[in-house]
């Protein structure tokens, strides 16, 4: 029975990962406030449920960040050409992209505003 339940567990977290990515959201975000969660006096709740109720939350909380851009629109909160965007995706800090479709790279706006915030004396000059 203990395997039955280590195995729904890590479904769960497998799951929650993936809907945490496809909402904007790392897995270590909804993975810490499951924890915060288990803090604040959910200790026997399984693991599943910890795990849903932070997804929930941080929906909740943010909900602006599931706002997804391309290279057009990333290049107008730094300041630079599209291009340029493609250029610093390839550097190091730069945000990793949410989806990558055929048409291109999408990152989640607040990602790309984060960025702007920590590098903006190194991104403009368009």
């Amino acid at each position: 029975m203990e395997g039955t339940s280590a195995r729904r567990d890590h479904e769960a977290l497998v799951t929650a990962r993936r809907v945490a990515r496809a909402l904007g959201y790392t897995a270590a975000e909804v993975t810490e406030l499951a924890v915060d969660l288990a803090g604040d006096g959910r200790r026997d709740w399984p693991t599943a449920d910890l795990l849903l109720a932070a997804l929930a939350e941080l929906t909740r909380r943010d909900p602006a960040r599931r706002d997804l851009v391309g290279a057009a629109e990333a290049g107008e909160i730094l300041g630079v050409a599209p291009a340029d965007v493609l250029r610093l995706a390839g550097r190091p800090g730069f945000p990793e992209p949410r989806y990558t479709l055929a048409a291109g790279e999408l990152w989640a706006r607040a990602d790309i505003v984060a960025f702007r915030a920590r590098e903006a004396p190194r991104v403009t000059g368009r």
